[in-house]
């Protein structure tokens, strides 16, 4: 019985064997060691960089393109061949991007998606150039360099490889947004002067008011307070780095002692899922 039990196994094991030679990825190191030479290490390495770039199975939604950058971690000095590359999924469009354009035009818009774009390509790895940015749009890179210019006599912080050594300098667009908020600005108000439409702003003060409420119940590290809430630990990091700046400023301390407290009232009325987006900035 143990014979015939360990005979089947090791049939199984044949039989597996043998179907996994037959699958494509196994056909194309094949012939990369037939054709090409190569050695099985390096046949295989040569099908996961071909995987990894012509084949990556994230999920593209609407309004989304994929795009190919270059690391974040290269610095200047090498020629664009000898330069790593990353593939990034890039929002060059949401629906609000549309309102904003409807009110404030064409250059307003592009700003909006420069500041999404550029800070969506840092947070998984690479550096968008502004003729990077001008191929996504449909403009010419000194349209957008125009536009990089408003923003940064705005103080907003850049992630663009032509800026890199100004990268640390200023703050994200989402920070911007939430401290006009904590400075007792109103939708409108902030609207007006960052040129994002209020549905960008509302979802952005939620995204904040969740970071604020997981850092009250205790959650401590960014990475983690990141996962609650489904957001880069970045994003959290600039997040924490608001809320004690605004434990210094009086007035700052005092809208955000209010949306605590709304917060916490929602709470009772409306419990909230974990990682689920709320209705808060519906009923405030």
């Amino acid at each position: 019985m143990q014979q015939s039990s360990r005979y089947q196994s090791e049939h199984r094991k044949r039989e597996y064997i043998r179907l996994r030679r037959k699958t494509r990825e196994e056909e194309f190191v094949g012939r990369l060691r037939q054709e090409f030479e190569l050695s099985p290490r390096l046949s295989r390495g040569v099908l996961e960089v071909v995987a990894e770039t012509f084949f990556d199975k994230q999920e593209i939604r609407v309004g989304q393109v994929r795009s190919t950058a270059v690391s974040r971690e290269e610095g200047p000095g090498k020629s664009m061949e000898d330069l790593r590359k990353v593939s990034v999924v890039l929002t060059r469009e949401v629906a609000s991007d549309h309102e904003t354009l409807e009110h404030y035009g064409a250059s307003a818009m592009r700003r909006v998606q420069i500041s999404r774009m550029s800070e969506e390509a840092f947070d998984q790895g690479a550096l968008l150039t502004q003729e990077d940015l001008g191929r996504l749009l449909g403009v010419s890179s000194r349209t957008i360099r125009r536009d990089v210019e408003v923003l940064m006599d705005q103080k907003v912080k850049l992630y663009l490889r032509g800026l890199q050594k100004d990268i640390g300098k200023g703050v994200s667009h989402k920070v911007w947004i939430v401290t006009l908020y904590l400075q007792w600005k109103t939708y409108s108000e902030i609207e007006r002067i960052t040129g994002h439409s209020v549905g960008a702003i509302k979802g952005y003060l939620n995204d904040f008011s969740r970071v604020v409420m997981a850092r009250m119940r205790g959650i401590g590290s960014p990475q983690e307070i990141g996962f609650y809430v489904g957001r880069t630990s970045r994003l959290v990091e600039e997040y924490l780095a608001l809320i004690r700046e605004a434990q210094g400023d009086e007035r700052m301390r005092s809208r955000l002692r209010s949306l605590k407290e709304q917060w916490r009232f929602l709470e009772r009325q409306i419990p909230l899922k974990k990682g689920a987006p709320s209705m808060v900035w519906r009923l405030l």
